[in-house]
């Protein structure tokens, strides 16, 4: 009896382990790609975000945490024997954002950071527990969920400032002076 039941509590535990990998190949998979495109959009923004300079931060705090992100997911991988998929191009290659520059460029990358965020935020949540018989892989995400909350919040906040500041117009700014200022009409 006890023959027979060892081999169904053996190929339990194997199950079980093969699920769990498949689960932490598909997180690091997908954390993979989201640090692709969060590092080349990262770098799209440098080039298309003209002088707005609080973007210009705010990307390059995306590309060096994501980029920070991407040596964790490399190195969990080799530990966990892990085979990471190729990153797919062609949400970077065909985005819409490459046609666009300025305050046209600035409005579109922060929706797509607020909206890639929310998702990204969503997959670690769900596995939050997940990888609790590996101390690993469940740090990796109690420490990824913090970061990707505040880059959130960062994108949120540029995105309201940068909507409030393109629906001021300068061609409706009314000046009584014909702009010579308020000196002008006191002579």
């Amino acid at each position: 009896m006890i023959k027979k039941i060892l081999p169904i509590g053996a190929l339990a535990i194997a199950f079980a382990g093969s699920a769990w990998a498949q689960d932490a190949a598909s997180l690091l998979n997908k954390a993979n790609q989201m640090n692709y495109e969060e590092i080349e959009t990262a770098k799209l923004a440098h080039e298309k975000a003209g002088d707005n300079q609080a973007l210009m931060t705010y990307a390059d705090t995306i590309k060096g945490d994501h980029e920070a992100n991407e040596e964790s997911v490399a190195a969990l991988s080799r530990q966990k024997s892990v085979k990471l998929e190729g990153t797919d191009t062609t949400k970077v290659d065909k985005s819409p954002m490459r046609d666009l520059k300025g305050g046209a460029f600035n409005e579109a990358y922060l929706a797509d950071q607020v909206q890639g965020h929310k998702e990204a935020l969503s997959e670690f949540e769900r596995a939050r527990g997940q990888f609790k018989s590996d101390p690993d892989m469940d740090l990796y995400v109690e420490q990824t969920i913090p970061v990707l909350q505040a880059h959130l919040k960062m994108a949120e906040n540029l995105k309201r400032h940068v909507g409030e500041a393109s629906t001021e117009n300068p061609a409706n700014n009314k000046s009584t002076t014909g702009g010579m200022g308020a000196s002008a009409r006191n002579d």
